[in-house]
């Protein structure tokens, strides 16, 4: 495999050979001391958001709560993103989401470079590699570790797969797609709108001889295989996660113009656009140092061919999804798209003008990196001070818990079982006290590791505010069918917390708690 562009051979004298060895040494030590900086960048960013922020995001607080619970699926997505969020914040505490969201950002890169010398060559690689980090969505987005952030590796490892698969034809590289596909359904099924596009791969002509060989189908089986368990429990739970999502769709419509969802994916597309700004404007100051499209398009391989449909393709699934169905496209389902994006714009860096290239990439990309850390730093910690108006990650997360902590010991010789309610502010009590199990408000189904026995045997803590309607089925029930005071010592309270801001007014949040007569202490 050769790169777009090869060098001509010369005879070279030994004063070019001292220029070139300088050359060599100078662009080194230009790689060195980025390499440093993104250590840098990247601890910061690992460590920095849990001293800054009071509280995790939405997302992470979630993520965390269902992966207690160690559940082959969730009424949201499947388990595999929870799993490894709960692991790591159980291993390293509020550091750990953070560090989780910075590892799979590290390991998107690694995987690009990988990619990028079989593909091209060192050089190339390396710029397609750090000019990822020019897409917005691996920089504040990637400090809210949930599914689309879980994706980035996933994505990278795919199209490394599939390109060694599709380039190699080894078994081993088909059951590394199907281990890599079958990861990236239990993690988030918006990893189709890959996988389809490589299944259409496959069925073009030129392709039909891969498929009369089992490789392929070998792949396909491991994948399966992987989901099966997540299947299973689809199954058996009413597709969760699926009717929950056309739900949602379904209140989308409702409020939607018909005609108007057509053609959500225009404003997809100007969102991708927007997050890949930095990029583009990277792309512009090196554009004296590109090669031409004609240039470009008469060196395209296959190989490279390839790297551009695996690229564009899914942006074009999405589309006609939209245009023909009327499937509203969420912004954020482009975040694990565009992996590829930073290598292939390398891609068109004139080879011989690489090392030049590779100064102004280096500067170009530590000041768009020092940008988006001192504004998201500065945003996470001082931004509620700054708007006057809290985001997720300023909410005051420890003092609720401590209130729940203080709160349900002194009604109760029981420690505190489950939390119930609000899921937000269930979720935050829960992640803190010892992982108790969160009831989520809305269908009984929403909380299948919850039930009537469980509660009726340790009680609950409901938590709410004043405008959030509560939906709890089974508590509803255990009230009506029984005599709830014959069971239990119900009490009713309300908490006021400040907020890092004093000049907002405090939080005020509604609780009650249904304490089994077992567990009343004997004083009260």
């Amino acid at each position: 495999m050769t790169p777009l562009n090869k060098k001509p051979v010369f005879a070279h004298s030994a004063k070019n050979t001292h220029e070139n060895a300088d050359r060599d040494e100078h662009n080194k030590k230009t790689w060195q001391s980025l390499f440093l900086f993104l250590a840098a960048y990247f601890i910061i960013w690992s460590i920095a958001p849990a001293f800054l922020a009071t509280s995790v995001p939405l997302d992470v607080s979630e993520g965390i709560s269902w992966g207690s619970e160690w559940q082959w699926g969730y009424y949201k997505h499947p388990p595999l993103s929870s799993w490894v969020l709960y692991s790591f914040y159980e291993g390293f505490g509020h550091i750990g989401p953070y560090l989780l969201s910075q590892l799979c950002v590290l390991l998107t890169l690694i995987l690009v470079y990988k990619l990028g010398r079989q593909v091209w060559d060192t050089q190339t690689a390396l710029l397609g590699s750090v000019l990822t980090l020019a897409v917005v969505y691996y920089s504040y987005p990637s400090l809210e570790f949930n599914h689309n952030v879980a994706q980035f590796p996933i994505w990278a490892g795919l199209y490394l797969a599939f390109y060694h698969a599709i380039t190699r034809n080894q078994l081993r590289a088909w059951l590394l797609v199907g281990v890599v596909g079958g990861i990236g359904m239990l993690t988030k099924y918006t990893v189709i709108f890959l996988l389809l596009p490589m299944a259409i791969y496959l069925l073009l002509p030129r392709q039909w001889p891969l498929l009369k060989t089992p490789k392929p189908w070998v792949a396909a089986a491991v994948m399966l295989a992987i989901f099966t368990p997540h299947l299973y429990w689809l199954i058996t739970h009413e597709w969760l996660p699926l009717t929950y999502a056309s739900g949602r769709a379904h209140d989308v419509e409702e409020t939607a113009n018909t005609v108007a969802r057509h053609f959500t994916w225009v404003g997809f597309i100007i969102a991708q656009l927007i997050a890949h700004i930095p990029l583009i404007i990277i792309l512009a100051l090196n554009r004296k140092r590109l090669l031409g499209v004609r240039t470009y398009q008469q060196n395209l391989s296959a190989h490279h061919a390839l790297l551009w449909y695996l690229w564009a393709a899914p942006i074009a699934l999405l589309v006609v999804l939209s245009l023909v169905f009327g499937i509203g496209l969420r912004d954020m389902w482009g975040m694990p798209m565009w992996a590829l994006s930073g290598l292939l714009v390398a891609s068109f860096i004139v080879p011989s003008l690489q090392a030049m290239a590779a100064r102004k990439v280096k500067k170009a990309v530590m000041v768009w990196l020092v940008l988006a850390t001192v504004l998201s730093l500065v945003y996470v910690g001082l931004g509620d001070k700054i708007r006057h108006k809290p985001s997720r990650m300023q909410w005051p997360e420890q003092t609720l818990a401590m209130q729940a902590h203080d709160t349900w010991p002194s009604l109760s010789t029981c420690p505190i079982d489950s939390v119930s309610g609000d899921r937000w502010l269930g979720a935050l009590v829960a992640i803190n006290n010892d992982h108790p199990s969160q009831m989520i408000s809305g269908p009984a189904s929403h909380s299948p590791w919850m039930n009537i026995a469980r509660l009726k045997a340790h009680g609950t803590l409901v938590l709410w505010q004043e405008e959030d309607p509560l939906m709890l089925p089974l508590l509803d029930e255990l009230v009506q069918t029984e005599q709830a005071h014959e069971s239990f010592a119900i009490h009713q309270g309300q908490w006021q917390l400040n907020w890092r801001d004093d000049s907002i007014e405090p939080l005020t949040v509604n609780w009650m708690a249904y304490v089994p007569k077992s567990c009343v202490p004997t004083s009260k």
